[in-house]
């Protein structure tokens, strides 16, 4: 007996999890969303109540006030693994997550509906329908009961929200901020009344009036958001010339300059006695030998350090004197 007891039991058990852990993308009626609802609020409510009772000390002065938005902000940042450990904790967070993962499932497929409107822009669907429940989870954190709508018309403007912010951003190669992308929508706008209203593309100038902005920051807003092009891109339809092909080959021209820049030196440092030659080229590690101190370079020639300084300073008064006689920079031959 006592074993067919702890049979049924755990089977209950078992009942009770799987309750608590499977849910239906089924519709909810007005009125069973309602009680969901407010079963919701009151136990978010209560888990607030609980985690500041339970770790007064710690959350006392972070106590969040009795709104939606707070709330779950309170919960999703001090709720951890750690203080779940407290059995009333635990409880009503799991029975918190059980009804938001329930109101997510029964307004599924309006995120999917919303989410199928993008469908034209550059992310993928399945994309598209995470950024739609990012937006579903956070409209159900700030919907407030006493607003007396449905959350799915409060969800679709949020779900809407997050689905343009996340085009936009994957839009561009260069990653802008809500507010930039905002300022880009206001700017786009003004553009096209401009150009209806007067028949002609708007200038910079009457862009900035019109919308608050300074020229310098539209000028860099509109650089920003550049369409790109491709470097294999064919300039005219008629040729097959290349972006890559009209582009300067800078890695040569970095090369010609030090070839002709170790010429012109290798020249000047034919006029220079021996031992400048040789204090210069240890001292600046001309000959790819690295570079020694004063006191190095006077142990090696057996002169005192301040004999070096001497050296070095009348050769490269040589160097600059001949530089300027022959007309080079001499800046440039050392550098």
């Amino acid at each position: 007996m006592k074993t067919a007891r702890r049979k049924r039991s755990g089977q209950s058990a078992k009942v009770e999890d799987s309750s608590m852990t499977t849910f239906s993308s089924d519709l909810l009626t007005p009125e069973e969303e309602r009680e969901l609802l407010t079963s919701f609020w009151d136990c978010k409510s209560e888990l607030v109540r609980v985690l500041v009772r339970t770790f007064n000390r710690e959350l006392q002065a972070s106590r969040p006030p009795l709104e939606p938005w707070p709330m779950a902000q309170f919960i999703r940042e001090h709720c951890t693994e750690e203080r779940c450990e407290v059995m009333a904790v635990r409880r009503l967070r799991d029975r918190y997550v059980h009804y938001k993962h329930r109101l997510a499932s029964a307004n599924i497929r309006l995120a999917a509906h919303v989410a199928k409107r993008f469908r034209h822009h550059s992310l993928a669907y399945s994309d598209l329908l995470q950024e739609a429940v990012c937006g579903l989870m956070q409209a159900i954190d700030r919907f407030d009961v006493s607003h007396g709508t449905r959350l799915a018309t409060y969800a679709t403007w949020w779900i809407r929200q997050t689905l343009q912010i996340a085009v936009a951003r994957q839009s561009h190669l260069v990653s802008l901020s809500p507010h930039h992308l905002q300022e880009l929508g206001l700017l786009q706008q003004e553009s096209e009344a401009l150009a209806h209203g007067g028949k002609h593309l708007p200038s910079p100038q009457e862009l900035a009036s019109r919308t608050g902005s300074s020229l310098e920051h539209l000028t860099h807003l509109q650089t920003a958001t550049r369409t790109p092009v491709s470097l294999n891109a064919v300039l005219d339809d008629d040729s097959d010339f290349k972006l890559t092909e009209a582009m300067p080959d800078t890695g040569t021209l970095v090369m010609q300059e030090n070839n002709e820049r170790q010429e012109a030196l290798s020249f000047l440092m034919e006029n220079l006695r021996p031992r400048e030659r040789k204090v210069l080229d240890l001292r600046f590690g001309l000959t790819g030998h690295g570079t020694h101190s004063l006191r190095q370079i006077g142990h090696l020639l057996r002169i005192s350090k301040e004999r070096v300084r001497q050296i070095q300073n009348r050769a490269l008064e040589k160097l600059k004197a001949n530089a300027e006689r022959v007309g080079w920079e001499p800046t440039l031959l050392l550098e």
